[in-house]
């Protein structure tokens, strides 16, 4: 047998130190209890409040996507909202987006979220772990939600509240939308590979961006008239980098986006702030997001203020009736009720870019008319 090298020594040495780091610094905790009840697009849309009689004012659902720390711009977009006086009754979020929204329907004020997002150390979020599942438990992250949220149970939002998560057996998206907040987002931001798989008595969460990057049919399956959605990820092209690293992650978004822009499609208005990430950790960049989102927002208050204006499901099914009901006694043909508000284009979406170099324009449809 050769003797070893003082090189090969050097090696051992050093990748024995790296290992007994690692072990020191993870956490080896038991998983905590989850009490958390995952429910599937069909199991929400049975379960959906109905309108009730006289009911004119649309349900409308503010619906925050995924993005990692573009995130950002999600609190410019509440602000703006804020100021308009649009209230949303619904708040759904994916990954980023359930964090922001967890934090916004527990009842925090644009103001009081924006501090926190400045404040909070992120570094303080990771919690390494020595498992083959993933680099970081995010056991960190749940329990800074729960903070945040002052420890309410999601049932007890003022605001109807649920983050989106992926069912690894399934491959299925899944509402979370009741018990733990923390553990809610901790599953929809649990980045396959980085973060350890969210286990629950039925299987394992992951994030909730595989399936669905911003999750307008759950907020329709809620019972939301309007839906007003925001996509911090796709308007961006994501640079022009051809390392290997640059390649696969433009080609990563490229089949999110893809896989994302039919349900985008189906919200009513689509707010999409362009969001560059060089540097989103740095504090200048952060406040660019937010102005970003705002900027974005303001520009697509015209198109959803025409929405809300739109009459709601109850009153189209009274105007209806009404309409029947005179027909019947003055034998005269039926009349279709009266269509709701729709946007020129192939979707109903109203697609509102917006960067810090231009100023906020018009909502300009999806797509021309064919």
């Amino acid at each position: 047998m050769k003797p070893l090298k003082p090189l090969h020594l050097a090696s051992a040495a050093l990748i024995l130190f790296a290992v007994t780091w690692i072990s020191g610094c993870a956490t080896r905790a038991a998983p905590r209890p989850i009490e958390i009840t995952p429910r599937f697009l069909p199991d929400v849309e049975r379960s959906a409040r109905p309108h009730k009689p006289g009911q004119d004012a649309p349900t409308i659902a503010l619906v925050l996507g995924g993005g990692g720390l573009r995130g950002f711009a999600h609190l410019g977009v509440i602000r703006a909202l804020e100021e308009s006086g649009i209230q949303p009754d619904i708040v759904v979020g994916t990954s980023a987006g359930a964090v922001v929204g967890a934090a916004y329907a527990s009842g925090l004020s644009p103001n009081e979220i924006e501090t926190i997002a400045r404040n909070v150390k992120l570094s303080s979020l990771i919690d390494l772990t020595v498992s083959a599942s993933g680099l970081m438990r995010g056991d960190n992250i749940a329990r800074w939600i729960d903070t945040v949220t002052s420890g309410k149970r999601i049932e007890a939002f003022p605001r109807r509240f649920g983050a989106v998560a992926t069912d690894l057996r399934s491959g299925q998206a899944v509402l979370l939308d009741n018990g733990s907040p923390g553990v809610a987002v901790q599953a929809s931001a649990a980045v396959p590979g980085v973060n350890v798989p969210v286990a629950y008595p039925g299987g394992h969460f992951v994030d909730g961006g595989i399936t669905s990057l911003v999750p307008v049919r759950f907020a329709r399956a809620m019972g939301a008239d309007v839906v007003i959605a925001v996509d911090v990820y796709c308007a961006d092209s994501g640079g022009d980098g051809m390392g290997a690293a640059s390649v696969l992650l433009r080609v990563m978004r490229t089949q999110s986006c893809l896989i994302a822009a039919p349900e985008m499609a189906e919200a009513d208005v689509l707010i999409a702030p362009k969001i560059h990430v060089s540097s989103l950790s740095a504090q200048d960049e952060q406040e660019k997001a937010i102005w970003t989102g705002y900027r974005a927002a303001l520009a697509a208050l015209s198109g959803i203020k025409s929405r809300m204006k739109a009459p709601s499901p109850a009153a189209r099914e009274e105007s209806a009736s009404s309409l029947v009901s005179r027909s019947n006694s003055e034998r005269t043909p039926r009349r279709s009720p009266p269509p709701p508000a729709t946007f020129q284009g192939t979707s109903r979406a109203d697609i509102c870019p917006s960067d810090a170099d231009s100023p906020p324009n018009r909502c300009r449809p999806s797509a021309s008319a064919t």
